[in-house]
């Protein structure tokens, strides 16, 4: 507990880093700490979670906002993502509001990027050319779990191709890291052709959790969870586990409230890896 507590010391809680209850936090990482890292495993969120929080910064805003797509597909994504964008966000709404308007986001968006006729060839040009970038700190963090053996579940409503490149690039695609997202379906000259089902949005991560075999076959009495939305605390849900520390982004200013009665720590401000990093050095 001593150990913990120095490691922790390092963290200064103010506006942009809280926990409601501190005291519950270094209780649930002694907990980490005695069992070891072997009974530890990750799960977390990808878009504005382990990437930088800006409006063209996710999977889907690095091809939306290619410019070398035509104008009409932009002004059409565009559009889609105007209707829809402002649900995502409104947690005053019924989830199933919000998880039908999810779907039907993504599923538009497919038929247009189909329409376009997506080249997988594009994607690092794409990648190239977008805002979409790893926070800081975030390849540390990824290393230090690959260095323990930790298994690390990036569970995401964004695209599995951009994802694999975009850590690729980073040089922090690991073998202990396995990629839960959606998959673009591509024809033998690589042109996208549709997307694997069941579709993986904000709203569907509890039913696509409830069935993927990851959560049958690793099984750890602890996780880390990382997520930035209410709806990545579901990422869990069938994960056999008997303690878990959930450290939430808060992006959305107007919710701070609500993501301290849910997460163990709260991150705002676009804020870099070093808290997350700081509690998993806690830990191992």
């Amino acid at each position: 507990r001593i150990q913990i507590l120095f490691e922790m010391s390092s963290i200064i809680f103010n506006n942009f880093i809280k926990c409601l209850n501190e005291t519950e936090l270094l209780q649930k990482l002694h907990v980490f700490k005695e069992s070891g890292v072997s009974n530890l495993q990750v799960i977390a969120d990808f878009d504005f979670t382990m990437t930088t929080f800006n409006p063209a910064g996710t999977c889907f805003g690095v091809i939306r906002t290619y410019s070398g797509f035509s104008d009409e597909f932009l002004e059409k994504t565009e559009k889609i993502k105007n209707k829809h964008y402002p649900i995502h966000v409104d947690f005053s709404l019924p989830e199933d509001v919000r998880k039908k308007s999810d779907y039907e986001w993504f599923t538009k968006i497919i038929g247009c990027f189909v329409e376009q006729r997506f080249k997988k060839s594009l994607l690092k040009d794409m990648l190239d050319k977008s805002s979409c970038r790893l926070r800081k700190e975030c390849a540390t963090f990824l290393g230090l779990a690959h260095k323990y053996g930790i298994p690390v579940l990036i569970f995401s409503g964004g695209i599995g191709d951009i994802i694999e490149e975009l850590l690729q690039r980073e040089n922090c695609r690991f073998d202990n890291i396995t990629i839960l997202a959606n998959k673009f379906k591509y024809d033998a000259d690589n042109t996208m052709i549709g997307a694997e089902e069941p579709y993986v949005t904000a709203g569907s991560k509890f039913e696509v959790a409830e069935n993927d075999s990851y959560f049958k076959r690793v099984k750890k009495d602890n996780i880390l969870l990382l997520g930035d939305m209410l709806s990545d605390l579901k990422m869990a849900s069938f994960a056999p586990h008997k303690s878990i520390v959930k450290v939430g982004f808060c992006n959305y200013d107007t919710n701070e409230d609500t993501y301290l009665n849910n997460f163990d720590l709260v991150l705002k401000g676009n804020p870099d890896f070093s808290t997350v990093n700081t509690v998993l050095n806690s830990i191992v």
